[in-house]
This record gives C-alpha cells, sequence and structure tokens, in this order.
C-alpha cells in the first residue's frame, strides 16, 4: 500500500486535496497534517514503526515562508527514498532551483483550489511513487554488486542479458548451523543479528574479489565470479578471485563466530560445533537477469549451478571444495589435496574427482 503525507495549513485546501487523491486512488493510505511541526512528527512516527511515507505533498508557506523547504529536507534526511512535491499558490515564493537542489520531486503552482492543481497533483504523485519503486529495486541491487561493477551496469544495461557464460560458482553453508538454531529457539534474534552479521561479511568480501552475490539461501550464500570477464584467459583469474574470496571468508567468519559464541554462551549450555563450509566449480552457465513481470532476479542456472551446489554439501566444517575444472585453473597459485570422487550427483552422471584447499 502506497503511503501519502498531505501537509497544509488550510484546512479546507488540505480536505479537498485529499478528497481528490483518494476518490482517484482508493488503495492509498493518506496521512494528514496542519503544518510543518505535525508533518515532522508523522514522518518520524511512521518511519519508526516501519511504515515510512512514500510521497510528501507539502504546502510551500506554511508557518513562514520556507516551511516546506524544511519538510522536504527532514523528510530526506530521515529516508533518502522519500519522495517530495512542493506545491503553492504563491509563486513568488518559490524557489524552483533551490527546491531541486534540496531533492524534491517536482513542483506545482497552485493558483487555486480548483480541480486542476489536484490532477496535476495526482498525476505527480503516481509518476513519483513508480520513480521511488525504481530507486528502491536499484538499491537492492546495489547490495548484490560491487559499486564499481554497478556502474558499468548502469551505463550499459545490456550487459544483464541473458547468456551463456563461463563462470566460477561458489557456496558456503554453515556445517552445524539447525542444531544451532535449535538450541536458540527461544532467542530467534539472537540467529537473526548473526546472520546479518554473517551475511554483510561474506558480502564485503565476495565484491573486493570482483564477484556477485547471487542469492541468499537460509544460511547459504551463493556467489558468481567472472559474470562480467571478457578476459581470454578461460576463466583463470576469476577461479583465483573466487577460491582467494573463499579462503578470506573463511577466516573473517571464524572472528564473527568467536564473537557471537561468546554472546550464544550467556544463553544456552549446548556445545556450539558449527563451521563454515564452501563449494566450487567453474562451468558454462545461463547468466543474465531471469524473471516475470512480477519479480526479476539476476542468476546463473543450469547444470554447472547444481553442481558447485552439490560439491558444498561435501564440503565440512572450515573446508573449501573445488571440482576438476576449477583445480586446473589455480592449481599453480593454491596447495590443493585430492579427497573423493564421487559418482552420486543426481541427473549429472560420470565419476568426479575433488579437492580440498590446503
Amino acid at each position: 500500500m502506497s503511503r501519502i503525507l498531505i501537509i497544509d495549513d488550510e484546512q479546507e485546501n488540505l480536505d479537498s486535496l485529499k478528497r481528490a487523491l483518494q476518490d482517484e486512488n482508493p488503495e492509498w493510505e493518506i496521512l494528514t497534517a496542519n503544518n510543518e511541526t505535525e508533518g515532522k512528527k508523522l514522518l518520524e512516527s511512521q518511519l519508526t514503526i516501519k511504515d515510512p511515507v512514500d510521497v510528501v505533498l507539502t504546502d510551500l508557506v506554511m508557518e513562514d515562508e520556507k516551511s516546506g523547504m524544511n519538510v522536504l529536507q527532514f523528510a530526506k534526511q530521515l529516508d533518502p527514498f522519500v519522495m517530495t512535491i512542493l506545491f503553492t499558490a504563491k509563486e513568488k515564493s518559490l524557489d524552483r532551483f533551490a527546491a531541486f537542489d534540496f531533492g524534491a520531486f517536482d513542483v506545482v503552482e497552485k493558483n487555486i483550489r480548483g480541480t486542476t492543481a489536484s490532477r496535476e497533483i495526482n498525476i505527480k504523485t503516481r509518476a513519483a511513487l513508480k520513480f521511488r519503486e525504481s530507486m528502491k529495486n536499484i538499491n537492492f541491487m546495489r547490495r548484490y554488486f560491487d559499486p564499481k561493477v554497478f556502474n558499468v551496469i548502469e551505463r550499459d544495461p545490456s550487459i544483464l542479458s541473458v547468456s551463456e557464460r563461463l563462470v566460477t560458482i561458489a557456496f558456503w553453508d554453515i556445517r552445524g548451523f539447525s542444531q544451532l538454531c535449535e538450541s536458540l529457539k527461544a532467542y530467534p534474534t539472537l540467529i537473526s543479528a548473526f546472520l546479518k552479521d554473517y551475511f554483510e561479511t561474506g558480502s564485503k568480501i565476495i565484491f573486493k574479489h570482483h564477484g556477485i552475490v547471487d542469492n541468499f539461501i537460509g544460511d547459504g550464500i551463493m556467489a558468481l565470479f567472472g559474470v562480467f570477464n571478457h578476459k581470454d584467459d578461460q576463466g583463470k583469474e576469476d577461479a583465483i578471485h573466487c577460491v582467494q574470496a573463499a579462503l578470506d571468508f573463511k577466516k573473517e567468519f571464524d572472528q564473527v563466530l568467536e564473537k557471537w559464541k561468546k554472546e550464544w554462551m550467556l544463553y544456552i549450555a549446548q556445545e556450539i560445533d558449527i563451521g563454515l563450509g564452501c563449494g566450487i566449480h567453474t562451468g558454462e552457465a545461463i547468466v543474465g537477469n531471469v524473471g516475470t513481470d512480477f519479480r526479476d532476479q539476476f542468476t546463473a542456472l543450469g547444470p554447472s549451478v547444481n553442481f558447485a551446489s552439490r560439491i558444498a554439501d561435501r564440503s565440512g566444517k572450515g573446508q573449501i571444495v573445488v571440482s576438476q575444472p576449477t583445480k586446473a585453473r589455480i592449481e599453480s597459485d593454491f596447495s590443493l589435496i585430492r579427497i573423493e570422487v564421487i559418482s552420486d550427483i543426481k541427473n549429472i552422471p560420470g565419476r568426479f574427482e575433488l579437492f580440498k584447499i590446503t
């Protein structure tokens, strides 16, 4: 549900605009305030209860000629994604350039309280809601991509198109995590806070080594390396980046775990025995922005992804296990030992050697 806040010190104007917007958009939740102070309090309270205002419609001149601008600046400081539209019947008081500099989405001249101004505000509010959603989606995508990579995507969105690419795929899972969750089931916030710490640590390391986060799955992380690589080295550099990321993540995870163990031991008597396992495979995959009208996701699909996941299933606490194709690309840079040959991969026939980074 979209949430709109109208701020106007003239009650008749406020009621008229609210009716006009509600008639055209019955699905909107429309809040009202009669002055700058009330408006700021509503913005704060809605953010506190995690129901933030999407669009602020504020009169420019209320207590003084800067009231609307004050609301605009305050709203943007609270929530960078909030859209603000200024309106006024006092055109001489309106500095459009200053309004846009402070982050206004648009400004509307309202000479009289007629339907024309209401219609224009309605159109601009709808546009502001769409823009807010797109900005939130962009910010969401920034969580998945290194900022440097994201800048490349913004310049050339076509690189997100679906295509077959040679990538190195990594899966991480926490061994023993289900048992830990059972032990801490009376303290769910201790689990959620740990996962947040864990996911943020992993994401930063993946970005550092030129990878992207494909997905968070329960206590697992899936990452891709080489998605945007145009080097003709058969994916060697990307595989090296991936393994180095896995080694760094292993080290950082141990530090995160030690910190949280001290917290968990205050609440449970059971032994805490968890560790990070990792599986890595290099191969061809279908990569790109895959989705429907309702949801898009940049991801990788195909047997190589499934194989990497199965390798991760074979890894123990603190182990980094890689496939033969990955081993062939990294063996001059890392020490490995052969640990087993597997032949029970569902829908992938054959015998496969697995190696552990030492």
